[in-house]
């Protein structure tokens, strides 16, 4: 009978080990962790002063942002179809001000940059407060 002993209680620490190991992992959305990232790539990229940082920055921090949130709608496209939608459009128009931007003088790039940024901006307030609420 030991054996049988031995084995009952191997069973009973492995399912008290499983149950802490699940315990502590998330049953959060990947969007959920993915949120704050790509919250901190867009204020960089919005924060960008094109007159005084010129285009190689903004392209920079577009690239960053752009693969931030193309993690965000990935995950969050399911649940968020309309919001994510309205942001995939947003990137590409800025996408399209960012490729532009270095074929023009500083002015009108920075001139084209204001309004496309403010379409991307409203779509991502958007989505991150609706990320944000589904999180809470």
């Amino acid at each position: 009978m030991p054996t049988t002993r031995r084995t009952t209680t191997a069973a009973a620490a492995l399912g008290m080990v499983a149950g802490l190991m699940l315990s502590g992992c998330s049953t959060d959305p990947d969007y959920c962790s993915q949120l704050t990232a790509t919250q901190g790539a867009f204020d960089d990229l919005s924060s960008t002063d094109v007159l005084s940082e010129g285009t190689d920055t903004l392209s920079e921090r577009y690239e960053a942002f752009s693969e931030q949130v193309d993690q965000l709608l990935d995950s969050a496209q399911a649940e968020f179809a309309e919001e994510s939608d309205a942001v995939r459009a947003a990137v590409d128009e800025f996408g399209e001000v960012v490729e532009s931007a270095a074929d023009l003088n500083l002015g009108d790039a920075a001139q084209q940059f204001v309004p496309a940024l403010s379409s991307l901006q409203t779509s991502t307030t958007a989505l991150f407060t609706s990320v944000t609420e589904a999180c809470e």
